[in-house]
């Protein structure tokens, strides 16, 4: 992936002072931020529409024939070119920033987003990376394809649209064609036989690459079909060698096996993009219609569309990693030995309740007594875990809409609570310490309210009608016992209504007793060219040293001051398995929908060991995201 520009700085513009703007294409349903103007479909060279456009986000509507981006020292036109230019002409000074997310073949056209900030890019690159994003082509290909299937619909039998998958393992040559093998072997042993890399434009490689692609037929005739394609991975050329490999190579594609070319172009289309918007969490997903000639090449009339929803057939719009959407985000963690882990817990562990029959006593555990160091951690110092990763991906796995209610437990501050209030929801922010919840009510809005309670109390509270859905950032690690709360959770749920959970991945990030550590029984590499230092040959490894038994362990908040001769802040955190969280939710009645890993977004400062370190931070998750439906 291409760095962004030299000698130049992203915006310094804090996050939650930026909105995302409504792009032409946006439903009623989920939450969505208010736009701050009319939406936009500019015109760029090269044919290039703008799609969608905020401070965060520039969704392209890439033209056939043109590069998403040059290799580094090439002079041709690219989209990627023509957003640079753009971008900075819009803003007027010099060293702007565009960062390249994704691509699409030069032969294909469609959908396409950049950056326009540093978190964008981070939070972008990792959900690409984890293949969340929702992402559907349009293709017309040589040959018709018979449906061999039928269906009973009442009492009679319906013939089914042709469908299929294609998976294989995906290398690409000396000359930049992609070759397919049925099993890692062949590829291995052909990468030996010639120059291969792998499939995925990222820079040679002699491992190959998986590649899954999903395919179902729309319409055919005239000797074509046409295709609405899914891809599960997204590897150069995928589409194209997967089609060649299912013997219906794609109209135009010379390259990989067709034998006609009547438009002039390779009919493959980037109809629909979907993925999580980093400023906000929501779900957004972005439509191009199928081009008019690939309709004319099956003998069809394009159909009249003036909204710009695209033909796809619905029944594949399904959600990416095999998340289903349901029917209708904070905190940082406790510190460890490396700098990629959070600094501390958000929420407070568990107190006794302020409620109006209720006083508190003081605990041992309580969150009352580091309340104002707390709040002027997360106020002054954000978290970029907690803005890139936790906010994010909790607002998407609420899946709000607008008005619905939303209970935040643990709400701390009610960094969350704002958030979700600022996009429409009706918000209920609890929390054991009241220093905590004074600072969430004096930032309020009025579709927020907080209230002083004990998370293991929380089916005694009067909290007003039942809520659409609940969440627990970053606390219930923090709580003991747990059976209570979630408990209550459930008691304060409509039925089929959603809670999602946040905590440290106990598996990987269990304080006391997980580490990183370093194998150094690889030599170090020879020196490269130009002056260049030796590489590091050492692999990186998470130490795991207990798991399954429960545990609890005091964390020191503020190391860092402490060993200058500050007086220690410390609270405690539960370090309890997965099974544990999964058994107590289903004997809540709260079903298990959803579990997602999050890995830290941070990367290392240049040097010997910094790829290593990367690569570690990627495959080792900081963060386990559990979601559950009231039964």
């Amino acid at each position: 992936m291409p760095k962004p520009e030299k000698n130049s700085r992203p915006s310094q513009q804090r996050g939650d002072d930026r909105r995302p703007q409504r792009s032409h294409t946006s439903r009623k349903g989920p939450l969505k931020a208010s736009p701050k103007g009319a939406p936009r479909r500019d015109s760029l060279p090269g044919g290039i529409q703008i799609v969608h456009e905020d401070d965060d986000l520039l969704v392209i509507d890439k033209p056939s024939g043109l590069l998403t981006a040059a290799m580094p020292g090439e002079d041709v036109e690219s989209a990627f070119r023509a957003i640079k230019v753009y971008i900075r002409d819009q803003q007027r000074r010099r060293g702007t920033k565009v960062w390249i997310i994704h691509r699409l073949d030069k032969e294909a056209s469609g959908l396409l987003v950049f950056a326009k900030s540093e978190r964008a890019y981070q939070f972008l690159k990792e959900e690409f990376r984890a293949k969340r994003p929702h992402r559907l082509y349009a293709a017309v290909v040589e040959g018709e394809i018979a449906s061999d299937s039928t269906k009973m619909i009442g009492e009679r039998r319906i013939a089914q649209p042709a469908h299929g998958t294609v998976q294989s393992y995906l290398m690409e040559d000396e000359k930049g064609i992609v070759h397919s093998f049925n099993t890692p072997n062949d590829a291995t042993r052909a990468a030996k036989q010639s120059g291969f890399r792998s499939g995925d434009g990222e820079g040679p490689s002699d491992h190959p690459k998986a590649a899954v692609t999903h395919w179902r037929v729309i319409d055919a005739s005239l000797g074509r079909s046409l295709l609405q394609v899914r891809l599960e991975t997204g590897r150069k050329n995928q589409i194209r060698v997967h089609m060649q490999l299912i013997k219906h190579p794609i109209v135009g594609d010379r390259r990989y096996g067709a034998s006609t070319d009547p438009i002039g172009r390779v009919c493959l289309h980037a109809g629909e993009l979907g993925f999580t918007h980093p400023a906000t969490g929501q779900s957004v997903r972005y439509r191009s219609p199928i081009p008019g000639p690939f309709h004319s090449l099956i003998g069809k009339t394009k159909p009249g569309d003036d909204t710009g929803e695209s033909q796809f057939d619905a029944e594949l719009l399904v959600a990416p990693s095999g998340l289903a959407p349901l029917p209708a985000t904070s905190k940082p963690a406790p510190s460890a030995p490396r700098a990629d882990t959070p600094t501390k817990p958000i929420a407070p562990s568990p107190k006794p309740a302020t409620t109006p029959s209720a006083t508190p006593t003081p605990r041992s555990d309580s969150w009352d007594h580091v309340a104002d160091w707390y709040s002027d951690l997360l106020e002054e110092r954000r978290s970029d875990h907690h803005e890139l990763v936790i906010l994010p991906g909790a607002t998407r796995l609420l899946a709000l809409e607008r008005d619905q209610r939303v209970l935040d437990l643990a709400c701390g501050q009610g960094i969350l609570s704002h958030r979700l209030a600022s996009l429409g929801a009706q918000v209920v922010g609890v929390d054991a310490a009241p220093r905590l919840i004074e600072a969430a009510q004096r930032s309020a809005s009025p579709n927020e309210r907080f209230h002083v309670g004990d998370a293991r109390a929380i089916s005694a509270m009067d909290l007003g009608e039942p809520f659409d859905a609940a969440a627990c950032v970053m606390a219930l690690m923090n709580m003991d016992p747990l059976a209570p709360v979630l408990t209550g959770i459930a008691s304060k749920l409509k039925p089929h209504a959603r809670f999602v959970s946040i905590i440290l991945h106990p598996a990987f990030r269990a304080p006391g007793q997980t580490s990183w550590g370093w194998d150094e029984s690889q030599p170090q590499a020879p020196k490269f060219s130009k002056g260049k230092p030796p590489r590091d040959q050492s692999r990186q490894y998470r130490r795991v040293d207990g798991y399954l038994s429960p545990g609890v362990s005091p964390i020191v908040m503020n190391p860092g001051a402490v060993s200058k001769g500050e007086k220690p802040v410390t609270t405690v955190t539960f370090h309890r398995p997965i099974q544990t969280y999964v058994n107590a939710l289903a004997q809540a009645g709260l079903l298990v929908d959803a579990i997602e890993e999050w890995p830290s977004v941070r990367t290392s400062q240049p040097g010997p060991r910094a790829a290593e370190e990367n690569r570690a931070r990627r495959e080792i998750p900081m963060f386990l995201a559990i979601r559950a439906v009231r039964i």
